[in-house]
């Protein structure tokens, strides 16, 4: 596979437009998120692109980037207001999902450009860090490029005041929050 094409993100529009051409044929993408830059693919139809591009383990779920009107259609539990009034933000939740099928890991972006690619495609997005899994996460856009443009189909290049934190991740599935990864906020107060 050749390198992938590259736009900025100050080209919102031919950015956005590239991005749901690729999404919707479930390939991956690089793009910018309000917390790291991500792979991103639709639900469910990227899922097995994602994982083979990372070399990840099946049983490693990944998060599930979504708009706050699709939470009720996603999540069996009911996710007490205090950890809904922390989105949209840098904020995981593993929840119950609906029809019983097991856990999920659900978060609602606070950027505008991703919101609105997840309204215009209808579905949630598959997020992960840019890496190998077991290797650490690249947060340098020229290193991403170079590890991974020639294996997706399409790179998002992020502002200079592109974050470097991850999403803090909190399981609500079972009786008591319990918090999985400390990331870019500060959830303390609440466990």
């Amino acid at each position: 596979m050749n390198e992938c094409p590259i736009i900025p993100i100050e080209e919102r529009d031919k950015a956005l437009s590239s991005l749901i051409q690729i999404l919707t044929k479930d390939r991956v993408a690089v793009m910018p998120c309000d917390t790291i830059y991500g792979l991103v693919g639709r639900v469910p139809g990227s899922e097995e692109a994602l994982r083979a591009l990372k070399g990840r383990d099946a049983d490693k779920p990944f998060i599930e980037l979504i708009t706050m009107e699709m939470v009720d259609s996603i999540s069996e539990t009911a996710i007490p207001e205090e950890w809904k009034f922390l989105w949209p933000g840098p904020l995981t939740l593993i929840v119950k999902r609906k029809n019983g099928s097991g856990t999920v890991a659900l978060r609602v972006p606070s950027d505008p450009f991703l919101i609105e690619l997840i309204e215009r495609l209808g579905t949630p997005l598959y997020s992960s860090s840019v890496n190998i899994s077991g290797e650490k996460s690249l947060h340098d856009f020229d290193e991403i490029v170079d590890a991974f443009s020639c294996k997706i189909d399409l790179c998002i290049r992020g502002s200079e005041e592109q974050g470097t934190v991850a999403s803090t991740i909190v399981d609500l599935s079972k009786e008591t929050p319990c918090l999985i990864r400390q990331g870019a906020l500060d959830v303390s107060d609440l466990i």
